[in-house]
C-alpha cells in the first residue's frame, strides 16, 4: 500500500469528531467539538442542525490544516452518526426545525397505543424491531402528523444525522441501509410499504431518501463545502453508516460470528450474521458489509454509569490524583481492583436512564443492593464496574439466541480500563480483544470510504490492513464461576423490581 489518507467523521450525540487515518489505520490527526442536546419540553431531545454542521465543518477544517498533506493525498471521506431520530430538510435545502433525536420520548403514547393494538407486533414481524420512541421516522413522524403537520408539508426529506452532514458536504440527499432502523424489511434491505401503512405514514413515503450502500460513493465535495472545510473540490464522500455499524467495522467485525461490546455512553453489544433472523432477544439491522446483518442489544447505559459515579462520589480521587500528578481514572481503577469479586455483597443495577436491551423498561431505575454498615465507597465503585458487566452478560445471553461466539472485541471508554476489561472477560467466560486506537466509529467510516473509492477490494481486506489488536484478556475459570452466581442474583433483582419501578417512576413524575 502507498501513501493514501482518509478522513472519518463520527457525529455522536454530543460530540462531533473528525480523524485523519493513513492506509495502515494509524490515527494521525483529530479534532472534536461539542454540540448540546436541547430539551424544550419534558421527555423531548432535540439538536440544532446548523450547529451540528458547524461543528462538523470546523473539525474537518482543523484536521485538514493539521495534516498539511499535498493536494490529492486525501482519497476519500466517510461519515457515521448517531442513529435514530428524524432530521428535517426543507424544500429550500435548509433545516426546518431542530432534529428530534434518538433520545426523544415525545411519542411514548403512540408506542403504548401500538402495544395495546396489533400494530406493535406487526411492526416486529416486518422489521425485526421492538420499536422504541426515538428509533426513527417510523415512531417519530406519527407525532408530527398529529401535532406539527406543517413541518412535513414543507419538508424535502427526512433523514438521519450523518445524512445531513453528507448533504452539506455534497449537496446530495441520501441515506444508507444501516441507519434505517425499523424503516426497512432487513430481509430485502429496502423500504417496506407495510411499515409506512402500519405507522400511518403512507402519505409521507416520498420524504425518505434514496438508499445508497455504506461503502459506495454518495457524492463529492462541492465548491462551497471545499471553501468551508479545506477539502479539495470533488473529494469522494462515501454513503456512510450509523455509528454502531461503523464502530463494529472499525474494531474488525466483518464476518459471521464476529462480535463486539462497546462500553461507551450506551452499551452496544452485537454480533455479525450472514442470515437475517428475527428474534425478540435482540434487534436486527443491516451491516456495512454486503449481505451481512448485525444482531444488536443496545443498552441505555454503559461506561456512562462510571461517569455518573465519578461525578457524584469521586471528588476524593480527583483531589488525590491531582496531588500525586497522576490520571484520575488510574486511581479509580486501582481502587476498584482492590475490592474482591462481588463488591463485598453489593450489586449495582445500571438502569440510570431506563432500559431498552435486553428488555424494554423505560421506568427501570438504578439500584445499589446489599448495602451494610460495613460497605465502603470502593465497594460501590467496584459494584458499578460489575453491574455494567452483569448487564453485558445478560445481553450476550440474548445475542446467543442468534449466533454463538467465544471471543469478542471490547471498545469504548470501558475498554481503556485493564481492570474493567478483565472483569468483562472473567464474567462472560470469553476471550476479550481490545483493539489498538480509540476512534473506531471514524475508523469504520474511513474503511467504508477506502472500499468506496476502490483502494481496498472489500471490507475484509481493509480491516486486515487497518485494524490491530492492542491487548487480549483471557477469562479466569474460578472467577467466571463466581460471576455466574452473581448473575443469578442480578436477574432475580430485576424480576422482583419489575412492578416496583413503575411506582417510583409515577411518584417522581407526579412531583415535577
Amino acid at each position: 500500500m502507498g501513501d493514501a489518507y482518509f478522513i472519518g467523521v463520527d457525529a455522536g450525540t454530543t460530540v462531533i469528531k473528525t480523524v485523519l487515518f493513513n492506509d495502515s489505520g494509524e490515527e494521525l490527526a483529530s479534532a472534536s467539538c461539542n454540540v448540546p442536546v436541547m430539551h424544550p419540553n419534558p421527555g423531548w431531545a432535540e439538536q440544532d442542525m446548523d450547529a451540528v454542521w458547524e461543528a462538523a465543518k470546523q473539525t474537518i477544517k482543523e484536521v485538514v490544516a493539521k495534516s498539511a498533506l499535498a493536494q490529492g493525498a486525501i482519497k476519500g471521506l466517510g461519515i457515521c452518526g448517531q442513529g435514530g431520530g428524524s432530521w428535517f430538510i426543507g424544500k429550500n435545502g435548509l433545516p426546518l426545525r431542530p432534529a428530534a433525536l434518538w433520545l426523544d420520548g415525545r411519542t411514548k403514547s403512540t408506542i403504548e397505543s401500538w402495544q395495546k393494538s396489533d400494530v406493535y407486533e406487526k411492526l416486529f414481524q416486518v422489521t425485526g424491531w421492538q420499536v422504541y420512541t426515538g428509533v426513527g421516522p417510523c415512531t417519530i413522524l406519527p407525532w408530527f402528523v398529529a401535532n406539527e403537520p406543517e413541518t412535513l408539508s414543507r419538508a424535502q426529506a427526512v433523514c438521519y444525522c450523518k445524512d445531513w452532514i453528507k448533504y452539506c458536504l455534497t449537496g446530495e440527499i441520501s441515506t444508507d441501509e444501516t441507519d434505517l432502523l425499523a424503516m426497512t424489511d432487513p430481509r430485502t434491505r429496502d423500504y417496506s410499504p407495510e411499515i409506512f401503512r402500519l405507522a400511518g405514514l403512507s402519505d409521507w413515503e416520498n420524504l425518505l431518501p434514496a438508499i445508497i450502500p455504506s461503502s459506495q460513493i454518495a457524492g463529492r465535495i462541492t465548491r462551497k463545502a471545499a471553501e468551508e472545510t479545506g477539502l479539495p473540490v470533488g473529494t469522494p464522500v462515501a454513503s456512510g453508516s450509523i455509528d454502531v455499524a461503523a464502530t463494529a467495522l472499525g474494531v474488525g467485525c466483518v464476518s459471521s460470528g464476529d462480535a463486539a461490546s462497546i462500553l461507551g455512553t450506551a452499551a452496544i453489544h452485537l454480533v455479525v450474521s450472514d442470515r437475517p433472523e428475527f428474534s425478540r432477544s435482540y434487534s436486527i439491522s443491516q451491516h456495512c458489509v454486503p449481505d451481512t446483518w448485525l444482531f444488536n442489544c443496545m443498552a441505555m447505559m454503559g461506561a456512562s454509569c462510571l461517569d455518573w459515579f465519578d461525578r457524584e462520589f469521586c471528588l476524593v480521587e480527583e483531589q488525590e490524583a491531582k496531588a500525586a500528578g497522576i490520571n484520575k481514572y488510574d486511581l479509580i481503577n486501582q481502587k476498584a481492583a482492590g475490592v474482591p469479586i462481588g463488591s463485598n455483597g453489593v450489586i449495582f443495577l445500571p438502569f440510570l436512564q431506563g432500559e431498552r436491551a435486553p428488555f424494554v423498561k423505560p421506568e427501570a431505575r438504578g439500584d445499589f443492593f446489599g448495602l451494610g454498615d460495613w460497605t465502603k465507597r470502593a465497594d460501590l465503585l467496584r459494584a458499578v464496574y460489575e453491574g455494567v458487566t452483569l448487564a453485558t452478560m445478560d445481553n450476550h445471553r440474548s445475542l446467543s439466541n442468534g449466533a454463538h461466539f467465544d471471543e469478542f472485541w471490547l471498545a469504548g471508554g470501558g475498554s481503556k480500563s485493564v481492570v474493567w476489561s478483565q472483569i468483562v472477560s472473567d464474567a462472560t467466560g470469553k476471550r476479550v480483544k481490545v483493539p489498538l486506537g480509540s476512534e473506531f466509529g471514524a475508523r469504520g467510516s474511513v474503511i467504508n470510504a477506502a472500499v468506496a473509492v476502490g483502494y481496498f477490494s472489500d471490507h475484509a481486506e481493509a480491516v486486515k490492513n487497518m485494524v490491530r489488536v492492542n491487548r487480549v484478556h483471557e477469562p479466569v475459570p474460578e472467577n467466571t464461576e463466581q460471576y455466574a452466581e452473581l448473575y443469578v442474583i442480578y436477574r432475580e433483582l430485576i424480576e422482583k423490581l419489575w412492578d416496583v419501578w413503575p411506582k417510583i417512576y409515577r411518584y417522581t413524575q407526579g412531583r415535577k
